[in-house]
């Protein structure tokens, strides 16, 4: 890779924050037959939403960025388009708009069946700390 090209992705803190949050999804819920699949993923004031497919299911992730790392903090569907319902997990309120808004957009130049995946994720789960490893939910009780 030319230093160029590093120089080009280093400038982007959007670009480098969306290749972070993927990589912790795919080393949280990647599997060998069911490869997950993270498109789009929109960022704002350290808060990230990321929409996902694995195979015939979907969701969306909810992310914080903390010391410089992401952390997931929840995972669901069709509550993290909504402000508010993103406002209610700890988000400021113009973040959480921020984030809405963006993921709109996002979205809205999707395949429409890809869409109706990331709605298949029925409830909230929290994940416990933030700091979610292979193999563990905070619902594994």
């Amino acid at each position: 890779m030319s230093m160029a090209l590093l120089g080009a992705i280093d400038s982007s803190p959007a670009l480098a924050d969306s290749a972070a949050v993927k990589s912790l999804m795919a080393a949280t819920w990647d599997k060998p037959d069911a490869r997950l699949l993270v498109e789009p993923v929109v960022e704002a004031d350290g808060y990230a939403v990321a929409s996902w497919t694995q195979g015939e299911r979907g969701g969306r992730a909810l992310l914080r960025q903390e010391d410089g790392k992401w952390k997931i903090v929840l995972c669901s569907g069709d509550p993290l388009k909504s402000a508010s319902s993103i406002a209610e997990t700890g988000v400021p309120r113009a973040t959480a708009e921020r984030l809405a808004r963006r993921l709109k957009e996002a979205e809205s130049i999707l395949p429409p069946r890809q869409v109706a995946l990331f709605s298949t994720f029925e409830g909230v789960v929290h994940i416990d700390g933030g700091e979610h490893g292979p193999g563990k939910r905070s619902d594994d009780d």
